[in-house]
């Protein structure tokens, strides 16, 4: 059986690809800040209690040593590993008036917590492996407004590809996803707080016309992380509905 970690698999994408690896019958580990949304989505999803999931702040190196020693006692090695991760953007609003400790938290939370991960995951990986980080649309295009955000995810854009030609001579691949807006609980709570139209704003601004699912993404997840995709080798897989092309 395959060794599949997900990070931040509590809610959203990670959550979706949790479920997505467990049903195709990989053995999941996965982490999360927050363990009572991991309580509530156990509580949704029965089936979740056979994943190992161990709460877990990936912006604290020494938990996150601990986290890796833990998976290399109890399992040996990673076969597949989603760098999903990423908290609520702390850094929103116009560059030059943000305050430093917020651009701070966003660079560490979304640039160095998947270099973190991924510097760990690679020794606990053999030939055949591979890892995905989770970029994001705005890795691949500016983001006024979010520039933090979107210079962290170019970021990951750049050593996602400089590390896949390095691993690829062990026979691990990486590669990466590049969602666009996806309906998640983040939205969700954003239109509650900012009205009932935003979904629709949003969704003018796509060329589909709609935001993704969760699952949609899950499912491009999956695939670039299976056998069908073992010649693709430090490939940003764009998910977004056209919106990047806009």
């Amino acid at each position: 059986m395959k060794i599949v970690l997900v990070t931040g698999g509590s809610s959203g994408i990670g959550l979706q690809t949790v479920l997505s690896f467990h049903d195709a019958g990989y053995k999941v580990i996965t982490c999360s800040r927050n363990e009572e949304k991991w309580n509530q989505a156990m509580a949704q999803y029965p089936q979740l209690s056979a994943v190992d999931y161990l709460p877990l702040d990936l912006k604290d190196v020494h938990q996150v040593d601990r986290f890796f020693g833990y998976i290399r006692e109890n399992y040996g090695h990673i076969d597949i590993a989603i760098n999903n991760a990423s908290p609520i953007i702390e850094s929103r609003g116009e560059f030059s008036t943000l305050p430093i400790d917020a651009l701070y938290s966003t660079m560490i939370s979304d640039y160095w917590v998947p270099a973190l991960c991924l510097r760990y995951e690679l020794p606990l990986m053999q030939e055949g492996a591979c890892i995905i980080n989770v970029s994001s649309v705005n890795g691949v295009r500016p983001t006024p407004n979010a520039a933090m955000y979107s210079g962290t995810k170019h970021g990951l854009e750049g050593i996602t590809r400089s590390v896949a030609v390095e691993a690829i001579r062990k026979g691990i691949r990486v590669n990466s996803v590049a969602p666009g807006v996806t309906w998640t609980p983040r939205w969700e709570q954003k239109q509650e707080e900012m009205g009932t139209s935003l979904k629709q704003t949003v969704e003018s601004q796509v060329p589909c016309q709609r935001f993704a699912e969760p699952q949609e993404i899950a499912d491009a997840i999956v695939w670039l992380s299976s056998d069908k995709a073992k010649y693709i080798v430090g490939h940003t897989l764009v998910i977004d509905g056209g919106l990047s092309l806009t």
